[in-house]
């Protein structure tokens, strides 16, 4: 046993330091545990900042709720705003070196518990309800929001204020009630938004001053409904409401989840069904927002769309209306047919739908690329068609049946310059006049110069 023990304290003794391994184990262990110590302490700080911040906003809340139950019933409002009162839309507060800010609302309510409503209802602003927002912004963010409702002590102060009620109404494309979408009331001459609500049952009546009001109706996913003034439509169908003392006003709007359009301009030659690229084409609505000066109508959805290089294009956010097609440009393409048909084309709501639109072209040129020897179909041969007095040059390549469609072309000579893999090229020219269709066929050797024609 002594010897052992002499063994082992030799062995320590001789060892006189850590290694590099070890002090970087030791350091890691060390900054975890001090990582942790620190994360959890910048956490206490923040959930003892924000708890004290929100306890500051609840009193001056408070505060602010107890200074507006103590004025008189026809001093409680905002100024500048309806009803009208001695309360400032927002002020800022100092507590501590934060600077707390509060916003304040007061809205009339429209109740029908003392029995009466529209129209048998004189007085229909029935009492006040106030809303009382305190925040703090920066690292320890908070917000309070508190409510109260100011009651008039008799029917004297309750029909003090002037006013009446707009009635806002929002259905489906069925006539059902649509639930929760945002009313908003704006100030027709600065857009200014008044006053918004997303009532659960599609259906609010707010309290305003005698005036006209613009009211937007809009829902995500959904489409938007608006009224226009005449100084954005001549003739407006839904024309701004006017709000008339002790009167109620109703106004309504239909709005439906968004759909969309999947189109294709395509063209029909010998029964096979080609892309045709980069057309402009109109999209347009039946629905109409009003007449312009000319007793024409103004329509809620007119749009020129372009197809891609493959003759695709995806219009998306269209509410449900029955849609016509018309060609832009080029000129020379017609619109001959739609599949669905016949136009207009009915979109109803949440679908998506695709239409093709075949077209028929003044000049046109199909070309066919085959093997001289086996007439077999040569897939993705380069088709350059060329005319550089006209400014037109364009490569195309075949598709599995050997073929590849121009159009829409002038009428003219053009240059037709054929290559693919293990093939040799084709140059030859080629008279282009209403829709003309050429083979060229391709076998082993240089190129073919003034052949295939």
């Amino acid at each position: 046993m002594r010897i052992i023990i002499s063994l082992l304290h030799s062995r320590f003794k001789c060892r006189k330091g850590f290694s590099l391994i070890e002090v970087l184990v030791g350091t890691f262990l060390v900054l975890i545990v001090f990582l942790g110590i620190f994360g959890a302490y910048q956490l206490g700080l923040q959930v003892v900042g924000q708890s004290k911040n929100k306890v500051i906003a609840t009193y001056l809340a408070n505060a602010e709720l107890e200074k507006i139950r103590n004025l008189p019933y026809g001093s409680v409002g905002v100024q500048g705003s309806f009803p009208s009162g001695i309360l400032a839309p927002e002020s800022e507060i100092t507590q501590n070196n934060i600077t707390f800010k509060t916003k304040r609302r007061v809205d009339y309510v429209v109740d029908s518990a003392d029995g009466l409503t529209f129209p048998g209802d004189e007085c229909p602003n029935d009492y006040k309800k106030v809303e009382i927002q305190v925040s703090v912004l920066g690292k320890f963010a908070a917000e309070v929001l508190m409510l109260t409702d100011i009651v008039p002590k008799n029917l004297a102060q309750e029909c003090g204020e002037s006013g009446g009620i707009l009635s806002v109404t929002v259905f489906d494309a069925l006539g059902v009630m649509v639930p929760l979408p945002l009313i908003e009331i704006k100030d027709p001459n600065t857009d200014t938004t008044l006053k918004s609500v997303s009532p659960s049952g599609g259906q609010h009546y707010f309290a305003l001053a005698a005036s006209s009001y613009k009211v937007v109706v809009s829902k995500s996913g959904y489409s938007s409904e608006r009224t226009y003034g005449t100084n954005e439509v001549v003739s407006p169908l839904n024309p701004h409401p006017i709000v008339l003392e002790n009167q109620l006003t109703e106004i309504s709007f239909s709005i439906d989840r968004l759909s969309s359009f999947s189109v294709d301009t395509v063209s029909r030659v010998d029964a096979k069904i080609f892309p045709v690229a980069n057309v402009t084409f109109n999209l347009r609505g039946e629905k109409i927002i009003g007449y312009n000066a000319g007793g024409s109508p103004v329509y809620k959805y007119s749009e020129n769309h372009t197809t891609n290089s493959q003759g695709h294009s995806n219009i998306s956010g269209l509410e449900w209306d029955n849609y016509k097609f018309s060609i832009v440009s080029p000129l020379s393409l017609s619109l001959v047919e739609t599949i669905p048909a016949p136009q207009p084309i009915s979109l109803v709501p949440n679908t998506s739908l695709e239409v093709d639109l075949f077209l028929s072209p003044e000049n046109a040129l199909l070309v066919t690329v085959q093997d001289s020897i086996t007439s077999a179909k040569i897939f993705s041969a380069a088709v350059r068609l060329y005319n550089l007095g006209l400014g037109y040059d364009v490569t195309q390549y075949t598709d599995e049946n050997g073929q590849t469609y121009f159009v829409p072309l002038q009428a003219a000579e053009y240059t037709l310059q054929v290559s693919a893999v293990g093939y040799s090229g084709s140059i030859t020219q080629v008279s282009v006049f209403g829709n003309t269709t050429k083979t060229i066929q391709l076998g082993p050797g240089e190129i073919q110069i003034g052949n295939n024609l």
